[in-house]
């Protein structure tokens, strides 16, 4: 009914300040205070009686109050304030006084009329709710004042040891509404937040059983209850009257809160793991509370005393989290910013809130709610710092499961660095074992050792794609890896697919099947590196997993979608299948269907994880099904973008034009590499080559001769190839030479590189081994389009 009366009040003041003006001007004026014309008097911790301060004048002096909102800080002395009030105006007046806090015991009010008639107005959480002169969590006065008269009042303030404020504020109807809608949406925020945080919370300790969870939970109820005994609402809503559980209520809720804050913060942090003296002073903290709330349960007396003692415990259990969050801090160990940032709030909301408890701060409403700020601030970030435990905790379950997800994140860069050289140290003689061999092929007619290099070249190929496959995981990881969109030659690419699973099944026993379904573009836009990969990491997973019989690889469908070209390829096998219950993790690392296929079947377990990452890049799908001793299928779906035409076979078929006369320096450092490339270029009519070991060496070389092209490594001693080419394009290779063709040739794979390379003012990337095909493509079409700016300057 208040709340309604409330409602239906603030709607007609509404209508009346929208109507008439001159009430606006009258509503500003609230609410104000009346501490500047009251005074005070401390009689000690025995009662007084209003008639014996009336009748001992001279004995009972008055001071004025100091400031709007005095702290009397924590006592059980008895309080008289002593007021008066006029309406010196022609109308009635009917105000409302608040005074003390909620949680004051006793706040009696006595008039005394012109007429010397006293009345009294009794208030405080010693009486029932229901017998308030005005049913509201604050202790509210409702003062009726009749036209130019004036009374004098005398207010008389006890409580059991708990902190007594003074704000003496008269409050009209408006202002009074006002004020309380206003504490409405703060405390509903607050207590929502808390609300929200224990209840999401419960739930997660249902899912995951962590001690600290519930141990959250616990203190954040905890809280809710001490703060709403403090603000009055436990009062209002739930015990309405007092008695034995009433006087408690606010020591209890604030011991209980204290000990759980303990224990939360000992758990969560796993005090006792980095240091004991600080886990047994949590320890002796706690039992100090414990100890407190027996005395609070069983002897009355020293209530004075446990108020600032429940204080005092808990501020120290703040120093104490402020200590194990700097110890960690000091000692390097991992520390949850969150619950660092959760610690200094409530630490700083506390102390604030303390300081003014024992009366050392002035009393204010920041002061006064800086508890609440504190802890609303604390909740929130614990509950962050709590989302990061889950994750964390999911994490650790993962990592149990992965020797490579055991490592630490400290250990990352340190593995990108290590899985980088790697690559490249492995790369460089891998292209001299495909490129030697690719050139023997091609001069000998023997078929037995053409078909001995073979096996050399797909056994190449192989740990070339191993490669790959730890260097992209790794990529993966870091969210690194993304797909290059240029046209390739997708009939060629899918020979080598091929060729290369025909390979792999003719060694293991196994017959291979290939068709295609569907005619296939010549060309298409795409990442031809990874659309190879995902292919032949899926036929290898088949292959790999079938004891006998046969696999097959099948293109079954082409779609045309606007500019797009969407193709579907089908993998089957007669294999040993996937239980259903492992087909929702196949696609995680480190997966194989038993435990013991690792050493049965071999692989890095990282195939079709691999796979996942590179069809969702190209925005494709990948889906399996599978029996048990029957064998698997896999379907894997692909967007392409249709390909421009480009005139790459005219190219070709001008080749002889385009190289004549053409000399190419190749910057490399090592022999083997010089030599491959040597064998490659070498069956190149029409075209002329030198070599440089460096950077340095190689602008000698640019100074004294003219180069069409240039074949630039990367890693090389004395200046490196990022360093030469930045040197080109700013003329120390001579001005003839600032906007040659360079094509990087290097055994780095990563997309940093990629990167930097373009930056620096290279024109293309090719990557070790090198393709002899795919690297006379290139320099044809930097001729091509070399001849094509030419023309354009002179017409």
């Amino acid at each position: 009914m208040l709340k309604l009366y409330f409602t239906l009040t603030m709607a007609c003041l509404s209508i009346v300040v929208l109507a008439d003006g001159k009430h606006v001007n009258s509503v500003e004026k609230y609410p104000f205070s009346i501490h500047h014309q009251s005074e005070i008097l401390d009689l000690g911790e025995d009662f007084v009686s209003l008639e014996e301060v009336l009748g001992n004048k001279s004995n009972f002096i008055f001071t004025p109050l100091a400031n709007p909102t005095t702290n009397l800080g924590f006592t059980n002395h008895h309080y008289w304030v002593r007021f008066k009030l006029t309406n010196s105006s022609n109308e009635d007046k009917k105000w409302f006084l608040e005074t003390a806090r909620p949680i004051t015991d006793v706040a009696d009010l006595y008039r005394i009329d012109a007429d010397e008639k006293i009345s009294l107005v009794k208030n405080g959480d010693m009486i029932p709710f229901a017998n308030r002169p005005v049913e509201h969590r604050k202790l509210l006065f409702p003062i009726q004042l009749e036209a130019n008269s004036s009374a004098e009042f005398f207010l008389h303030l006890h409580s059991d040891g708990e902190v007594i404020s003074l704000p003496l504020t008269i409050h009209n109807d408006f202002s009074l509404i006002k004020s309380t809608y206003f504490d409405q949406l703060v405390f509903g925020i607050f207590y929502g937040l808390l609300a929200l945080a224990a209840t999401t919370y419960l739930f997660f300790y249902f899912g995951i059983r962590e001690k600290s969870f519930m141990l959250y939970v616990f203190y954040v109820v905890s809280v809710a209850l001490l703060h709403s005994s403090l603000d009055g609402y436990f009062f209002q809503y739930f015990l309405k009257d007092s008695g034995w559980f009433a006087d408690r209520s606010l020591l209890l809720f604030a011991a209980i809160s204290g000990v759980l804050f303990g224990r939360y913060t000992q758990v969560y942090s796993r005090v006792k793991n980095f240091s004991k003296p600080l886990n047994t002073a949590f320890n002796s903290v706690n039992i100090s509370i414990l100890i407190l709330i027996l005395g609070i349960l069983i002897y009355d007396p020293g209530r004075p005393l446990y108020y600032p003692l429940v204080n005092g415990l808990g501020f120290t259990l703040i120093i104490l989290c402020t200590i194990g969050v700097t110890l960690s801090i000091i000692r390097k160990q991992p520390v949850d910013i969150f619950f660092a940032l959760g610690i200094a709030s409530f630490t700083l909301g506390f102390i604030v809130f303390i300081l003014n408890n024992f009366n050392l701060i002035p009393n204010s409403f920041i002061t006064e709610n800086s508890a609440k700020l504190g802890t609303g601030l604390e909740i929130l970030f614990l509950s962050l710092s709590m989302a990061n435990r889950i994750r964390l905790l999911r994490n650790e379950k993962e990592k149990a499961q992965t020797l490579a997800l055991q490592r630490s994140e400290e250990s990352n860069e340190i593995k990108s660095y290590f899985l980088s050289n790697m690559s490249h140290e492995l790369r460089t003689p891998l292209n001299a074992i495909l490129g030697l061999s690719q050139s023997i092929m091609s001069e000998i007619s023997d078929e037995k050792i053409k078909e001995n290099l073979e096996v050399i070249k797909y056994s190449s190929v192989s740990l070339l794609t191993s490669i790959d496959d730890i260097l992209d995981f790794s990529k993966i990881e870091k969210g690194e890896i993304s797909l290059e969109r240029k046209p390739f030659d997708l009939q060629k690419s899918m020979t080598e697919i091929k060729s290369l699973g025909y390979q792999q099944a003719r060694d293991k026993g196994l017959t291979f099947i290939y068709e295609e379904n569907v005619e296939l573009p010549k060309r298409i836009v795409g990442d031809a590196v990874r659309f190879r990969q995902i292919l032949n990491n899926v036929l290898n997973n088949a292959i790999k997993f079938t004891p006998s019989g046969k696999v097959k690889l099948q293109i079954t469908q082409l779609e045309e979608n606007g500019e797009n070209q969407i193709l579907t390829f089908n993998v089957s096998d007669t294999g040993i299948g996937i239980r259903p219950e492992k087909l929702d993790r196949i696609f995680e690392s480190f997966i194989q269907e038993q435990i013991d296929d690792k050493r049965k079947f071999g692989g890095f377990g990282l195939g079709l994880c691999i796979v996942k990452a590179l069809v969702n890049l190209y925005q494709g799908s990948v889906s399996i099904e599978s029996k048990v001793g029957l064998g698997t299928t896999v379907e894997v779906r692909l967007t392409f973008q249709k390909a421009p035409q480009e005139p790459l076979e005219l190219i070709k078929k001008n080749s002889k034009a385009l190289l004549k006369g053409k000399s190419i320096l190749v910057v490399e450092d090592n022999p083997v590499n010089q030599l491959v490339i040597k064998s490659i270029l070498r069956k190149w009519e029409g075209i002329t080559f030198d070599f440089a070991g460096h950077g340095l060496e190689a602008l000698d070389k640019l100074n004294s001769k003219s180069f069409a092209l240039i074949l630039m490594d990367l890693q090389m001693p004395e200046m490196d190839g990022y360093e030469a080419t930045e040197a080109i394009r700013g003329g120390r290779g001579g001005l003839r030479h600032t906007n040659v063709p360079i094509i990087a040739v290097t055994a780095d794979t990563t997309e940093k590189s990629k990167i930097h390379a373009n930056n620096v003012g290279m024109d293309d990337y090719i990557t070790k081994p090198v393709d002899s095909e795919l690297l006379f493509e290139k320099i044809l079409k930097a001729f091509y389009l070399e001849k094509i700016e030419i023309d354009t300057i002179q017409s």
